[in-house]
C-alpha cells in the first residue's frame, strides 16, 4: 500500500518512510524557499535517534551562504568526505519540486524536472526508514511513489508539463544499463473524499497539478446572499482562483488576488448555474493553461492561470451561504 502524502509539515520535520527504500522509489518534495534562506537540508536516515545520532545515508544540503550543494553520509556519528557542487539549483524566494529517485547504485536528484546530481550509496539503502527536512524552507507536500506503481507521466508538475518550469521540462534520469529506455511513471493516488464538512471549510490539498480534479457537492441555502470557492497558495495567502456566486448581483465572479490586490474580474457566463435551495456539483479541472469549471455536468467557464507555478497552490476553501455534502480532491 502506498504511503499517503504529507501536507504542510512543520519544519523541522522528521517522519517514517513506510516500507523503507527500494530500487525505483520516488520521494517528491514540493515547496518554497524564503528569500532570506541561508540553508536547508533533506536527510535520509537510518532511524530517528538524536543521542546517539542515527546514521544518515544521504545528507542533501543546499547552502545559499556558500553558493553550493553539499552531500555527505554520517556513520557512527562521524561525517565522511563531502561531495560538493558549486551550483544552487533553487533560487531563494521561489517555488520548487525536488525529486529523489532511489536506485540500486545511489540517489538521483532532480530539481524542477531537470537532473541535478547523483550520490552513490555509502550505506545500504535498505537501512533507511526515516526522512528529515530542516532549515530555511517551507514544504507544501511530501509524496511517496512506490516502484511497482505504473501510470502515465504527468502526475506531477515537473513531469513534461509545458509552461510550468520552462519549455517541456522532463526528468532526466541516468538509465540503468539493462534498460536504457526505461522511464519513470508516477502513480495516481486515490482522491481524498470528505463527507458533510462544516462551512466555512478549509483543506490543505497538497500542491495542485495538471489533470487533477477537485469536486464540491453542496446545496445553496434558501436565503443565500453569496458563497465562494477559493484555491489558495497558503504560504503567501494569494488566491489563485476565486469563484464567487453573488445572488445580489446575479453573477458568478471569478478573480485572482496577489499581494492583497485583486485583479480584473471575469463575469460573462453562458448560463447561471446556482439556484437557492438546490443542490449542485461543481468540478474544477486543473489544465496546463487554465482551470476548466463545470457545474452539474455542464461546462461553465475556463479561467486562465494567473498565479504560477501551480505547485504553490495547496489549499481549498469554501465559505458563505452553502452547505456541503462532499468534497473530493
Amino acid at each position: 500500500m502506498e504511503q499517503q502524502p504529507i501536507y504542510s509539515p512543520i519544519i523541522p520535520f522528521t517522519g517514517s518512510i513506510f516500507g523503507g527504500l527500494q530500487d525505483g522509489k520516488l520521494i517528491i518534495i514540493q515547496g518554497q524557499v524564503p528569500g532570506h534562506a541561508k540553508r536547508f537540508a533533506v536527510d535520509f536516515m537510518c532511524g530517528s535517534c538524536e543521542k546517539p545520532r542515527s546514521d544518515v545515508a544521504f545528507h542533501f544540503n543546499i547552502r545559499y551562504d556558500e553558493s553550493a550543494v553539499v552531500c555527505n553520509t554520517l556513520e557512527c556519528e562521524r561525517w565522511g568526505s563531502e561531495e560538493r557542487k558549486q551550483q544552487v539549483p533553487i533560487n531563494a524566494g521561489t517555488y520548487f519540486e525536488l525529486i529523489f529517485n532511489t536506485q540500486y547504485h545511489g540517489f538521483q536528484v532532480s530539481v524542477n524536472g531537470q537532473h541535478f546530481l547523483q550520490y552513490n550509496h555509502r550505506l545500504p539503502m535498505t537501512r533507511v526508514d526515516t526522512l528529515k527536512i530542516s532549515g530555511d524552507v517551507h514544504v507544501n507536500t511530501i509524496t511517496f511513489k512506490n516502484p511497482n506503481v505504473q501510470s502515465p507521466v504527468c502526475a506531477s508538475p515537473a513531469f513534461a508539463v509545458p509552461g510550468l518550469y520552462g519549455k517541456n521540462p522532463a526528468l532526466n534520469v541516468v538509465p540503468r544499463k539493462k534498460n536504457k529506455n526505461k522511464q519513470i511513471h508516477l502513480g495516481k493516488s486515490p482522491p481524498v473524499t470528505v463527507s458533510n464538512p462544516v462551512v466555512p471549510y478549509q483543506a490543505y490539498i497538497g500542491s495542485i497539478r495538471p489533470q487533477q480534479l477537485i469536486k464540491v457537492i453542496g446545496t445553496v441555502k434558501v436565503n443565500s446572499h453569496r458563497f465562494a470557492v477559493n484555491l489558495i497558495a497558503s504560504y503567501s495567502n494569494n488566491i489563485a482562483l476565486h469563484i464567487n456566486q453573488r445572488f445580489d448581483e446575479n453573477a458568478v465572479v471569478r478573480n485572482t488576488r496577489t499581494n492583497k490586490n485583486w485583479g480584473t474580474e471575469e463575469r460573462s457566463l453562458p448560463f447561471l448555474p446556482f439556484v437557492p435551495g438546490q443542490t449542485f456539483e461543481l468540478q474544477i479541472h486543473v489544465e496546463p493553461t487554465c482551470y476548466k469549471v463545470l457545474v452539474n455536468g455542464r461546462h461553465l467557464f475556463n479561467y486562465n492561470h494567473r498565479l504560477q507555478p501551480l505547485n504553490q497552490i495547496d489549499k481549498l476553501e469554501v465559505t458563505g451561504d452553502v452547505t456541503l455534502a462532499l468534497v473530493q480532491y
